[in-house]
């Protein structure tokens, strides 16, 4: 069977200056495929937001072979695989139009309740997703232990960077920790490997200190909310 999938034009809302996909919307195109896919399955609106449900990400990692550019045609494809209690792993990737694989990516997902973020077990809501991975494994996303963190700043949950779980939205992430890194350096040197791993949420307009440095070619964040690890 094949992958759920579409293509998408990497247009100049996508890119950094330097033409290559921008960290934070590689996230976006997977969250949406990953939902697009959920409701494909069955597991519609009707049966988690609109029941106090909402589906958030807790770990992620991503191998990256080369960043999509600018004006390229990419299709992206996801699968999930067996749930593991409240747990929801699944896979997606980004091929170029030759079938050559760009990007992979392993996330673990899962429901909390939106009233008391707590997560919930899917069987007591009839949440169901099947595992669509046909034997293929799977990696796991890893622990992040930071290296060097010598460098420390404040972030906010803004306005523009939350989203309707009324919290930031984790792919903004990844353009908080980018832009702690030298201009200078992200100009020569092309992400390879990016993992994340959730902790809690920052709710809208709160705030909370980041620690940061980087230890060669491997960036660290940290803070309450989250660890981050980019890798060049």
């Amino acid at each position: 069977m094949k992958d759920f999938s579409t293509t998408i034009k990497i247009l100049t809302e996508h890119v950094t200056p330097f033409e290559r996909l921008r960290a934070s919307t590689l996230l976006k195109f997977f969250q949406e495929i990953s939902i697009a896919h959920t409701e494909s399955l069955g597991m519609t609106k009707d049966k988690t937001l609109d029941r106090g449900l909402l589906w958030v990400v807790g770990k992620q990692e991503i191998d990256i072979t080369r960043m999509p550019r600018y004006d390229e045609t990419v299709e992206v494809s996801t699968f999930p695989s067996k749930t593991m209690f409240t747990v929801f792993p699944r896979m997606c990737f980004i091929h170029d139009l030759k079938g050559n694989l760009l990007v992979s990516c392993s996330a673990m997902w899962a429901l909390i309740d939106k009233k008391t973020r707590k997560i919930i077990e899917p069987d007591k809501k009839g949440i169901y997703i099947p595992d669509l991975s046909y034997g293929r494994e799977q990696f796991f996303p890893l622990s992040i232990v930071p290296k060097s963190l010598d460098k420390r700043t404040e972030i906010e949950a803004k306005f523009s960077e939350c989203d309707l779980n009324g919290h930031l939205n984790n792919t903004s992430y990844l353009d908080i920790a980018e832009d702690l890194i030298p201009v200078s350096y992200l100009k020569n040197h092309e992400l390879k490997k990016i993992k994340l791993d959730y902790k809690k949420e920052v709710p809208l307009g709160e705030k909370l200190p980041l620690d940061y440095g980087n230890e060669s070619d491997t960036y660290y964040f940290k803070s309450a909310a989250f660890l981050i690890e980019l890798g060049f």
